[in-house]
């Protein structure tokens, strides 16, 4: 096809003036238009702009020595999580979720605490599972402005604001208070005078084990032998030679799982050439795992788990936590109890979301300051599963007071928190239960100064309360 062209010598006609005048009128009217829908519509107007979302990241042992517990937990996070988006969301948006694993080791720890903070922009962390990966991880976290909820880690020396510099909070109580509780156990309870302890070599074992032999020793007992072990070893032959070497009533050990099996195994297996070995266990928190009851009994190990006995944190008693077991059971379309810190897992994302509300930002320093705020005071109470009654009261200007699936959750200066403890055993059937419900109103946290008058007072009520509230585990 050929271009038309004008006539040789016509010049092209300009469009009438007046045309061109009702262009410019039209385009300005269009611009006016756009401009006032923008405003209308909040586009230039910060205080009616979209929140942004609330990035909240999950640290926890999904593998490693403490993989019987990190998935459970980390189910506790969803489940809190699918509740608040369903019921609204945090400040108008859906909380994201992103997942990593600690492995139970400190470099994986510190390293996934990077990719959560510089990959996935987290608002907060809720971990690491263990107290070790915590302090790797802390400093990274603080300096990020991202404050740190674990469930888990219990080491005494995470009550520090020089290592925190009050970015680290805990769901679950201290050491110094676990501390206590099994040494008044073994020694007013069980009436042992010579134990030995065990501990893994990291701020927890060595932690816990410290405070129980501060504990014990100011009771009138004795520790003779404090036998740290590697973690990471296949063989504990020499540790158990020097453990049992001084012939103690009693061995408490403060492990995870994954040196416990091993650890348990060679113990079971040189029973027979080493008669003094045969002695009661009393473990910690971090080996109440049905799933490791079940290992050390079956036939390859031979363990007589009846006789264990151990001391952890526990959910008090109440329709709060019943209600919080059921959340979960039916979310997870499981019969299935929550395992150990599954509940603190739970309560920790709530109060993330809790204090960013409060907030009205997700800024992590936003979110740090108001963490103490949501935990305790007078406020309207909010219970699991209850974000609607948190949006309403804090959009009235209101207070709240979060009651947790853990219990109170009352965070200090340091970010602790108190609670009670359970003493469990393992029953005819070779289920975990409870023997014994420690109130936190008997519990003191451990002094080097307390005078023996004090320790006696502290004693005699422990015996008391225990004593009055032995019942079966409810779970």
């Amino acid at each position: 096809m050929e271009e038309q062209q004008a006539p040789s010598g016509a010049a092209p006609k300009a469009a009438p003036k007046s045309r061109a005048v009702w262009i410019a009128v039209a385009v300005i009217v269009v611009i006016i238009v756009v401009v006032l829908a923008a405003v209308l519509g909040g586009v230039f107007n910060p205080a009616t702009q979209a929140k942004p979302a609330l990035r909240i990241g999950t640290l926890l042992s999904i593998t490693g020595a403490l993989s019987q517990y990190g998935p459970g937990d980390t189910q506790g996070a969803y489940l809190a999580v699918h509740q608040i988006n369903a019921a609204g969301g945090v400040l108008g948006q859906p909380i994201q979720l992103f997942t990593e694993d600690d492995q139970t080791d400190q470099t994986a720890a510190a390293a996934a605490t990077t990719k959560l903070i510089t990959q996935n922009h987290v608002n907060a962390i809720v971990g690491a599972q263990f107290s070790g990966g915590t302090i790797a991880s802390i400093g990274i976290a603080q300096a990020a402005g991202v404050p740190m909820v674990s469930p888990s880690a219990t080491s005494p020396a995470l009550s520090n604001l020089t290592l925190t510099g009050g970015y680290f909070f805990r769901t679950a109580p201290s050491d110094a208070l676990q501390g206590v509780v099994a040494a008044n156990y073994l020694y007013t309870n069980l009436s042992y005078r010579y134990v030995n302890l065990v501990g893994r070599d990291d701020s927890y074992g060595r932690g816990l084990v410290g405070v129980i032999n501060t504990k014990f020793t100011a009771l009138g007992g004795h520790v003779n032998t404090t036998v740290i072990i590697n973690p990471k070893a296949t063989t504990f032959q020499t540790d158990l030679q020097n453990l049992f070497s001084t012939n103690p009533q009693a061995v408490y050990f403060a492990g995870f799982p994954g040196e416990g099996l091993i650890l348990m195994s060679q113990w079971q297996a040189g029973l027979s050439t080493n008669s003094g070995w045969n002695r009661p266990w009393v473990f910690s928190e971090g080996l109440d795992s049905q799933a490791f009851m079940d290992q050390l009994r079956a036939s390859s190990v031979g363990v007589d788990v009846t006789k264990i006995k151990g001391t952890a944190p526990v959910s008090p008693f109440g329709a709060i936590h019943d209600i919080f077991v059921a959340q979960y059971k039916a979310a997870t379309t499981t019969t299935a109890t929550p395992v150990l810190y599954t509940d603190y897992t739970y309560d920790a994302v709530y109060l993330i979301a809790l204090a960013a509300q409060k907030a009205g930002s997700v800024d992590g320093t936003a979110i740090k300051a108001n963490l103490p705020v949501v935990s305790k005071g007078s406020g309207t109470v909010i219970t699991p599963g209850n974000w609607t009654r948190a949006l309403t009261t804090i959009a009235s200007g209101g207070s709240v007071n979060w009651e947790g699936a853990a219990g109170s959750e009352d965070f200090d200066a340091n970010g602790d928190v108190r609670g009670p403890y359970e003493v469990w055993g393992v029953n005819s059937t070779f289920q975990i239960v409870r023997l014994a419900f420690i109130p936190e109103s008997s519990i003191t946290a451990p002094s080097l100064t307390m005078s023996s008058q004090m320790v006696t007072r502290i004693s005699s009520g422990f015996v008391e309360k225990v004593q009055a509230a032995v019942v079966s585990r409810q779970y």
